[in-house]
């Protein structure tokens, strides 16, 4: 009598379980290490400080619009309403508000020449937004000034009308619902209740994908100002309740603690806001799957050879060169990693970064025809100079005869890729044998 074989099933659940498990660890790990990256912390404390300078000026141009218009003062209502009972704390909320309205109440009776001080401030302000978001997505190549400028004018005279408009006209709906329908659904009760989180989440998302000077999917935008207004949501409950069970801030600051309050609040608010901007950023990466290719063995040295065949090939394009973007979209590499390839390679002469038309483009600095591989071997794949043992010192031969071959120059690589085929030939029939693959000369073979 035969025993039945063990089912190989539960092996090969486990198995699938944990390569799922590994996949997910190592996926979240790249998104926190690019997100690190981006020094996200020292971006949001520059970010706080400017909006600190900003806010004033920037509300007493927006309250200066609505009041030039009582038709919109509605609008103004309904948006100060969404301001302070969506985006802060409810402890800090009424005394933020009210100070703010106080501050662009008085800035109203400013000169022509304060005012113009006003509008270039909140334009500072939108222009620091502007190069901050460009720089998570490595941009380079700046919008025209006037360009800038006009958007920058537009969202600050229509953004505030349209926004005000929009949450107004939610408000009435919610209320001419509740006011005529006895009874409301559970799913109608549902998406009423949820539309302020349903609007911040579209303001962000519009954010996301405008703002950077990259074209940006509208599915990625929208998932980044989801996880914005779910993550802030979280970080508003948190916060309150910090306040509520640890008022440190009072006991130390009394009647002054709304300042502290209100600067923490808007540290947190622009890292959480940072965070969903990388996150948007790093989306196209992991469809890419770069988290599982960035980490194999010797990927930063065949990407420096991806990225030197690329360039290669642009040597006598026009314009010259090409910059990240374009790099990053025909490698189907991730930005972050080829932008620290990029800074290596320059390091080791190989390629240099101009300016043309207020673009970065990336150009060879060297003669292809007589740069050899042996220092990007150094650099990326192996550094032959710590051999210190014979296996070290007989591997770094090896190396010596094959990729770090002083006559395996970038243009016989590239303008030759059978070159390398051909070496190894040479290699296998007149150095190495098949029964002495190293070609080393055995004590029974010297006797």
């Amino acid at each position: 009598m035969t025993t039945p074989e063990p089912s190989a099933q539960p092996t090969r659940k486990h198995t699938s379980h944990t390569a799922w498990l590994t996949q997910s660890v190592d996926t979240l790990l790249f998104i926190v290490t690019r997100i690190l990256q981006r020094n996200i912390t020292q971006v949001a404390s520059s970010l706080t400080f400017t909006t600190i300078l900003a806010i004033v000026p920037l509300l007493a141009v927006v309250l200066s619009l609505f009041t030039a218009f009582p038709l919109f003062d509605d609008f103004r209502a309904a948006l100060q309403e969404f301001l302070s009972s969506t985006l802060m704390p409810a402890a800090v909320s009424s005394t933020v508000m009210e100070n703010l309205n106080q501050f662009a109440a008085k800035a109203s009776s400013l000169t022509a020449v304060g005012s113009l001080f006003l509008i270039v401030t909140s334009i500072m302000l939108m222009s620091t937004i502007d190069q901050t978001f460009n720089d998570i997505w490595y941009v380079t190549e700046k919008r025209p000034l006037m360009h800038r400028v006009l958007v920058y004018w537009a969202i600050l005279s229509l953004g505030p009308i349209l926004a005000g408009a929009s949450i107004w006209a939610s408000t009435v709906l919610a209320q001419d619902s509740l006011g005529h329908i006895s009874t409301l659904s559970f799913l109608s009760s549902f998406a009423l209740s949820y539309i302020p989180f349903i609007l911040t989440a579209l303001a962000f998302s519009a954010l996301f994908a405008y703002v950077p000077n990259r074209r940006i999917l509208w599915r990625d935008a929208f998932v980044g100002g989801v996880f914005t207004t779910f993550a802030l949501e979280i970080l508003k409950s948190g916060f309150a309740f910090y306040l509520k069970q640890f008022p440190t801030y009072t006991l130390i600051y009394g009647a002054f603690a709304t300042v502290p309050i209100f600067l923490m609040w808007v540290y947190l608010s622009w890292l959480v806001v940072l965070v969903g901007a990388s996150l948007v950023a790093i989306l196209p990466n992991l469809r890419r799957r770069a988290w599982a290719t960035s980490n194999h063995a010797g990927a930063p040295f065949l990407n420096a050879l991806s990225v030197l065949e690329l360039l290669w090939q642009q040597r006598n394009a026009v314009p010259s060169g090409l910059n990240l973007h374009q790099i990053s979209l025909q490698l189907r590499r991730d930005p972050a990693s080829l932008h620290e390839l990029l800074k290596s390679l320059k390091k080791d002469g190989y390629v240099v970064n101009t300016i043309e038309n207020e673009d970065e483009r990336w150009v060879l600095s060297c003669d292809p025809a007589i740069t050899p591989l042996a220092p990007l071997v150094d650099a990326l794949l192996i550094d032959r100079a710590q051999a210190d043992t014979p296996v070290a010192h007989s591997i770094v031969s090896l190396i010596d005869l094959t990729v770090a071959n002083p006559d395996l120059t970038l243009e016989s690589l590239f303008s030759e890729p059978k070159q390398l085929k051909k070496l190894s030939q040479y290699l296998e029939h007149h150095v190495f044998t098949r029964s002495n693959p190293l070609g080393v000369t055995t004590h029974a073979e010297s006797q």
